[in-house]
């Protein structure tokens, strides 16, 4: 299904970054769909170089203005000058140009579809919303955005509201954020729910093949965390679980790959704990880096207060190392197969650290191990992923091409 004039729908992803090393997963969303037939296009404020290979295709990009950057408005005013259809279609938003002149690109490029890949920023432009017709408009709900942010501002929650009346298409990363999303008024009918996914080929073979190598009682059981350094991922609640842990008599090693705003009170508290010959905070990692680590790693943790589904719990399943995660947003999803992995209650250090001590078992770890390689294959696969967002957007499309025929 093509375009009356036979060219592919065009879709415009909208981001405040791009590339962005901590969200891999756009970059991978916009090959995919271009390689099923869409003319894909990822606009962001801030620009930079691709994290693909040398020898793949650029994806390309478009530039979202800054109040206060000419370079990123030249591109736009060019634009604006040589074609007289673009100038049609920006002039409803003139009137609102201070707070919509990030629209502007987006609404002078005409596309079919406009997707925001996170649901703060078309919360930010949610009365603007309708000066995007006729374009169709779709938003993804990812977490924080929906599951912390309405906490933290009273306004968001009525704009998120607002945001889900005006779209077409609401992407969901789990069925529990689909009841999220549902309580802020959103139609059911709209929610599409596509888990995130990763490239389980790639991360295959990369955990430990023999888990009965390590954790016996005579060697440290080698532990993994891979996630910013934000205080939703709760990095001081797994530090007292290995505290825990090490005061019960289980030797325990502990990575954290990521930065951020909590490390020096992450640092602090492994002092305060005694943890300093226990624990490594990495820094940022590259891929490959933590491909290393999930080869050295025993066991994942995942000590989150809130995500949607973690895209590295998921890369350690791949990889056949055992996860160990809280009970937040739409992880219980993703371990709900036999043997994928062992939930534990948000915030009790003394239960994740009783999980860890249940992995010193070398045939738990080997059941674990093979279970979690299992359930990212059969339900987070890349292939499935890209499949389920081809098709809902061709339903979309579907359906306005019938509505303008008839």
């Amino acid at each position: 299904m093509t375009r009356q004039d036979g060219s592919p729908w065009r879709l415009v992803s909208v981001v405040n970054r791009f590339p962005s090393e901590s969200e891999t997963f756009i970059e991978r969303k916009a090959r995919a769909l271009i390689s099923g037939g869409f003319d894909v296009t990822v606009a962001a404020h801030h620009i930079g170089r691709s994290s693909e290979a040398s020898d793949a295709s650029p994806v390309p990009m478009l530039q979202l203005p800054l109040v206060r950057s000419p370079r990123t408005w030249a591109p736009v005013l060019q634009v604006l000058v040589r074609d007289r259809a673009a100038r049609r279609r920006v002039s409803p938003l003139l009137p609102d140009l201070r707070r919509g002149h990030s629209l502007v690109p987006i609404v002078a490029g005409g596309f079919d579809v406009v997707h925001f890949e996170f649901s703060g920023i078309a919360a930010g432009v949610a009365d603007l919303l309708p000066r995007l017709r006729p374009s169709l408009i779709s938003v993804s709900c990812r977490g924080a955005a929906e599951q912390i942010a309405p906490h933290q501002d009273p306004d968001r929650a009525r704009r998120l509201a607002q945001v889900f009346r005006e779209v077409d298409l609401i992407h969901c990363v789990s069925a529990d954020m689909a009841e999220i999303v549902a309580g802020f008024g959103a139609d059911r009918d709209k929610v599409v729910v596509n888990r995130p996914a990763v490239d389980t080929a790639r991360w295959s073979g990369r955990g430990r093949l023999d888990p009965g190598q390590r954790g016996t009682a005579e060697k440290p059981l080698r532990v993994l965390s891979v996630a910013r350094l934000h205080w939703k991922k709760a990095f001081d609640d797994a530090l007292r679980a290995v505290a825990v842990a090490r005061r019960r008599g289980l030797h325990v090693r502990y990575r954290i790959a990521g930065e951020g705003p909590e490390r020096e009170k992450l640092a602090y508290l492994c002092h305060s704990l005694g943890l300093e010959d226990a624990v490594e905070l990495l820094g940022w990692q590259s891929q490959d880096d933590i491909a290393a680590h999930m080869g050295w790693a025993d066991a994942f943790l995942l000590p989150s207060l809130s995500e949607g589904i973690s895209n590295s719990a998921l890369e350690a399943m791949a990889a056949g190392v055992p996860v160990v995660s809280t009970r937040c947003g739409g992880m219980e999803e993703a371990l709900a197969a036999p043997d994928a992995g062992v939930l534990v209650d948000v915030g009790d250090p003394p239960q994740m650290a009783e999980a860890l001590a249940s992995l010193t078992d070398p045939a738990r770890r080997r059941g674990l191990s093979s279970g979690a390689a299992a359930a990212a294959r059969s339900g987070f696969d890349l292939s499935r992923q890209a499949q389920v967002f081809d098709d809902a957007y061709r339903t979309l499309l579907a359906g306005r091409t019938a509505g303008e025929a008839s």
